[in-house]
């Protein structure tokens, strides 16, 4: 099955496309870095936050953030799925790549946790010294733990094994 779609995006002229153009690969790194840093950057202090540091940030004022955490993982999507179609044999057996996909599920679930659960009661804790419930630093630490777990296996995809 994945041998099938393998070939099937190797022959797809978009698959074409970005082997032939020799100027794409660069500036994909390009953008996918800068969407990374967009989401590392914004959930970091999200995360940082939920977790207990710098109390006397208000959690309305770091939701401003969210936008533009959305917007780098957007590029990171588009980004990562061009990288696919542009090398897909070698993405396809790339046990670091299968393990950075299942974190990003992970996260994605951790996401809608935060959004269905956590984030009422989160903002409410405005800008206080209260400590946040252990749910809510549970889910900073999950989240942060999550992502550069991510980020970490994307760096080591060229270099770890292939199966």
């Amino acid at each position: 099955m994945i041998e099938t779609l393998t070939n099937e995006i190797m022959a797809s002229q978009l698959s074409q496309w970005i082997q032939a153009t020799y100027w794409l690969w660069p500036v994909l790194e390009i953008i996918h870095f800068f969407g990374l840093t967009l989401l590392m950057g914004g959930l970091i202090i999200v995360d940082l936050r939920m977790i207990g540091f710098f109390p006397t940030i208000n959690l309305q004022g770091v939701k401003k953030l969210l936008p533009f955490v959305i917007f780098g993982f957007l590029l990171n999507l588009i980004t990562g799925i061009l990288f696919v179609y542009g090398d897909p044999s070698r993405y396809a057996i790339n046990i670091g790549f299968q393990i950075k996909l299942i974190l990003i599920l992970l996260a994605g679930c951790n996401a809608a946790i935060y959004h269905f659960r956590v984030e009422g009661y989160a903002l409410d804790l405005g800008s206080s010294s209260i400590r946040p419930p252990l749910t809510i630093k549970l889910v900073g630490l999950t989240s942060l733990s999550l992502w550069t777990g991510v980020l970490l296996l994307g760096r080591l995809i060229p270099y770890v094994g292939t199966g």
